[in-house]
């Protein structure tokens, strides 16, 4: 005889099962950095316009790993600043019999000029507000000049703009004069496939705070264009009946990726998170809704015929199921784009140090 459950047991078993059953999503690109033991909290997304502040979120919108960790802290180097900027996103689903629902989106109307122009004016603002909650930032040839460590991870960082990714691609910007690199256990680069400076950058940076008898600091801020959520696998990791995502165009600040870290010697450094990194993450999406104008269907006169045809070789064969596949162009205003983007990333940026002064 078979194994009979109690209806207590019953019920918490279908719990369980049911709680295995996920969505994959992205918005454009779901967050990847893990951030260590400690769950970075996801709230609702809170949606901006023109003349918003965000400080009467209070802090709901920043969530930090650990308390303490910033005591004494009195001067800093940056030498890891990024403003991120999703281009192209794209998500697929495969449900039972192989029926699949593909869709990818790219983003039109930003010219490398804005990105740039948005992250050299951020870095301005962040400096300044930074140098106005009591925290010194030392120039980062200054830095260098005093530190071997410094000097050994700027070797190992690279130019930017960096660009890196196919279906989901993203332009990685920082100020002139500054270069790239990502830390240990970034999800953004494995992500993209890319190892560079992932597990080499704890020891040099870790020499660069003992050198400067400072913190080493680092921002990302991440800009997507358009939130995507593909159906996963149900109950027991089985693939759904039907193939399914579902989009819609959407400028926003991604969170958990977008984040403030410092390393500093009071921080724990952990198998999850290495090095000694205090981290401020923003822990819901940032939307800006003024800027889009259109969400165009570009799908080929060819990839509809496949869909089509997908289907008919299913019913002919007996098995398979329908392949669909859309391709969408976003629109922005650029102008618009360019200051509520700048307006929200300088604002969630303020209330990182805000949370970062309190700390002192």
């Amino acid at each position: 005889m078979g194994l009979k459950l109690s209806g207590g047991l019953a019920a918490t078993f279908l719990a369980l099962l049911l709680a295995t059953a996920g969505t994959g999503q992205a918005h454009a690109a779901k967050p990847l950095i893990n951030l260590g033991p400690k769950t970075a909290p996801v709230s609702a997304p809170v949606a901006v316009v023109a003349g918003d502040d965000l400080s009467t979120q209070g802090g709901s919108l920043i969530w930090q790993n650990e308390r303490e960790a910033a005591r004494g802290l009195r001067q800093v180097v940056i030498p890891s600043f990024q403003v991120e900027f999703v281009t192209n996103s794209g998500a697929t689903s495969t449900g039972a019999g192989l029926s699949q629902s593909q869709v990818s989106y790219t983003l039109n109307g930003p010219t490398a000029e804005d990105m740039q122009a948005i992250t050299a004016a951020y870095y301005a603002k962040f400096v300044a507000d930074l140098e106005a909650a009591g925290i010194k930032v030392i120039p980062l040839e200054e830095a260098e000049a005093r530190s071997p460590g410094l000097v050994r991870l700027m070797n190992m960082a690279k130019p930017t703009p960096y660009v890196r990714g196919r279906a989901n691609r993203s332009a990685f910007y920082s100020p002139p004069g500054m270069k790239f690199y990502f830390t240990p256990n970034d999800g953004r680069a494995k992500a993209f496939g890319d190892t560079m400076t992932t597990t080499g950058s704890q020891v040099p940076e870790e020499m660069a705070m003992r050198e400067l008898d400072a913190g080493v600091m680092g921002v990302r801020m991440v800009v997507d264009f358009a939130e995507i959520q593909a159906r996963g696998r149900g109950v027991l990791g089985m693939r759904t009946m039907n193939a399914k995502v579902t989009s819609k165009a959407n400028v926003a600040l991604l969170p958990t990726d977008t984040q403030l870290w410092v390393l500093t010697p009071k921080a724990k450094s952990t198998t999850m998170d290495l090095g000694h990194r205090l981290r401020y993450a923003l822990t819901g999406p940032v939307v800006m809704p003024d800027s889009v104008v259109s969400a165009s269907d570009t799908t080929t006169g060819a990839s509809k015929m496949g869909d089509a045809l997908g289907s008919a070789i299913g019913v002919l064969a007996g098995a398979g199921g329908m392949q669909k596949t859309r391709t969408y162009e976003v629109t922005v205003d650029p102008v618009i784009w360019r200051r509520d983007v700048s307006a929200a990333i300088e604002q969630v940026g303020a209330l990182m140090i805000a949370r970062l002064k309190q700390d002192l």
